[in-house]
């Protein structure tokens, strides 16, 4: 009996699709490219760096469902940096450290970041460039009350 050779065509359309389901697979649960659109993040990402993110690192989470983990690997650390779906507009992805983990009580005094009444003066991103401290009407950047982050929540 022979076997009946693919074409070449058929061949590389058949290697593509499998490329293409690999591609698809690694940007869903491994690795996903995102570029930094905001200054936000300065001085340790600078407005137009393109990062690699770990998806993994945090556990496997389940497609379409607001990632909702199947099997947890970890949890988010302080000064770990995360990505995530803006609350007020999903569409949009944020990039942010973490200075804050659920349990952590968190306070900004005279733009003095204070994590369990310890004050954080030893990060670069603790320090603030502008010299003027903003009322508390206005903005909680430079004074904000004491908080405890809740359960399964961050502060970033």
């Amino acid at each position: 009996m022979t076997k009946k050779k693919k074409s070449a065509w058929l061949e590389n359309i058949e290697a593509i699709l499998i490329a293409i389901v690999i591609a698809l697979f690694i940007r869903a649960f491994i690795v996903q490219a995102f570029k930094i659109p905001s200054g936000s993040m300065l001085e340790t990402l600078q407005i137009g760096d393109q990062i690699l993110v770990n998806k993994f690192i945090y556990g496997v989470k389940i497609p379409f469902t607001d990632g909702k983990t199947l099997i947890p690997v970890k949890n988010p650390q302080h000064n770990d940096i995360v990505v995530f779906k803006y609350p007020e507009d999903p569409s949009k992805d944020y990039i942010k450290r973490v200075v804050a983990v659920a349990g952590d009580t968190l306070e900004i005094v005279n733009k003095k970041l204070y994590v369990n009444e310890k004050v954080v003066t030893d990060q670069p991103w603790a320090q603030y460039k502008d010299p003027r401290i903003l009322p508390g009407q206005i903005t909680t950047r430079d004074n904000l009350r004491k908080i405890i982050v809740p359960a399964n929540k961050l502060f970033v």
